[in-house]
């Protein structure tokens, strides 16, 4: 997991280290008179001699030295917040103790940070290596390359919908517009740490600044709504694929997928298992949230492929996950168990334990989607146990509400039988 952060890691070190430099040269050259001045008052408390004065302000007034010092403190600074995030991910209590310790000991985090420095550059440049390798691998078994063959794969199943090309690029402009408006706060950040003495107004500045990234980040999940509720409300994944496929080809025509936990929900809802999950070997498990994620998802696709051993593996680790959420994580984790549970009992024929599962997800389901997914399995199996006014009725739901989902064939396939097996009785003579 902790691979996927050390591209982000080191891309925001160097960042920070290229920023602190400019920052570092802005204020020699606006503040350098006053700095001299004041090396000078200290000089003469200090009751230091004329050459070892000169000395120290050779190296403090050096613009080189003194930049590269305010880019090791800006960089020492972010890499604490780095590995406070990862540190973190382990444990609930670690948010608290950072903050305990960036209120009353905040030198010595800063030291921390600068000390590691060099630890993390390398160890962040040996998980890119490794995870290149590890995932260009996957690649070659699954016979593509990148995410250009994923798309060329995907015109040749289904159809690119242009109409929602529109959707796609008014979200990127959301999405960028949250990028400058972010990056503005993080120097916003950065510069009360440093230039703000009074501990009150510190505090009261810091506060101020996390509502206000809580806010961005509220902001930044809304900004891809549109995309989702084609999905979720309108039950037609492939306009919300081919949403995401726009909104990840840049100008030059490059295809670097994004959100592709939604991408692979809408190609299991297309029945195409296969590139779904080809779709998730490149997805970024960075925290715990994203690991349930993942193998909920395969979960799915391998219950699809009627893959037992791959079904069981996905159940076992998804039960290795700590959600460090509270009591949030816990119901978050256990019914992503769940679902998967359910996955393992409907491939070992447990149809009675899976149809309360289904008729409780009915009563929870809030978007059409679930529904749908809830209303066929529910048919389905019904079927089987020769329920055939239940799951004639469930069936129908599932025509009327599933739109271009692929549950909504398979209905009328189930439809067909049941009309062709007594096609002079009505539904209710069963």
């Amino acid at each position: 997991m902790w691979k996927y952060r050390c591209k982000t890691h080191l891309l925001a070190l160097l960042a920070s280290f290229g920023i602190g430099v400019l920052f570092g040269l802005i204020t020699y050259f606006v503040y350098g008179d006053t700095l001299q001045v004041y090396l000078q008052e200290i000089a003469r408390e200090a009751g230091l001699s004329s050459a070892e004065f000169a000395v120290v302000r050779d190296l403090m007034v050096n613009p080189a030295l003194q930049a590269g010092m305010t880019g090791i403190v800006f960089a020492g600074l972010v890499n604490i917040v780095f590995l406070a995030q990862y540190v973190a991910s382990k444990s609930s209590y670690a948010p608290l103790i950072f903050i305990v310790l960036l209120l009353m000991a905040s030198v010595y985090l800063l030291l921390a940070g600068i000390v590691l420095l060099i630890p993390a550059i390398v160890v962040c440049i040996y998980g890119m290596v490794s995870l290149k390798s590890s995932l260009s691998f996957q690649r070659q078994q699954r016979n593509f390359s990148d995410d250009d063959e994923i798309v060329r794969i995907y015109k040749i199943h289904h159809t690119l919908d242009e109409n929602v090309k529109k959707v796609a690029l008014e979200c990127k402009k959301n999405v960028h517009k949250f990028t400058v408006v972010y990056t503005l706060g993080v120097i916003a950040a950065l510069c009360v740490l440093f230039f703000v003495q009074n501990f009150v107004v510190l505090v009261l500045l810091l506060v101020f600044l996390f509502m206000s990234f809580n806010y961005l980040m509220r902001f930044f999940a809304n900004s891809l709504m549109p995309i989702r509720l084609l999905l979720y409300q309108n039950c037609d994944p492939e306009a919300c694929a081919s949403a995401i496929i726009y909104y990840s080809t840049n100008r030059n025509g490059k295809v670097k997928l994004k959100n592709r936990i939604l991408l692979a929900q809408a190609l299991i809802y297309m029945d195409d298992p296969q590139l779904a999950m080809d779709v998730l070997i490149d997805y970024s498990r960075r925290d715990q949230a994203s690991l349930l994620q993942y193998w909920s998802l395969m979960a799915t696709i391998n219950y699809m492929l009627k893959d037992e051993d791959a079904l069981d593996r996905c159940k076992e680790e998804a039960g290795k996950v700590r959600m460090n959420y509270g009591v949030q994580g816990v119901l978050v984790q256990s019914e992503e168990l769940a679902s998967i549970q359910n996955k393992v009992d409907l491939m070992n024929g447990q149809f009675n334990t899976c149809k309360k599962y289904y008729l409780q997800a009915l009563q929870k389901a809030r978007l059409p989607f679930q529904q749908v997914d809830a209303c066929y399995y529910i048919g389905m199996i019904s079927f089987v146990e020769q329920d055939y006014s239940l799951a004639s009725m469930y069936f129908e739901k599932v025509i009327s509400l599933g739109n271009k989902m692929a549950f909504v064939q398979k209905a009328k396939h189930f439809q067909s039988k049941i009309n062709a097996m007594a096609p002079s009785q009505d539904a209710d003579e069963f």
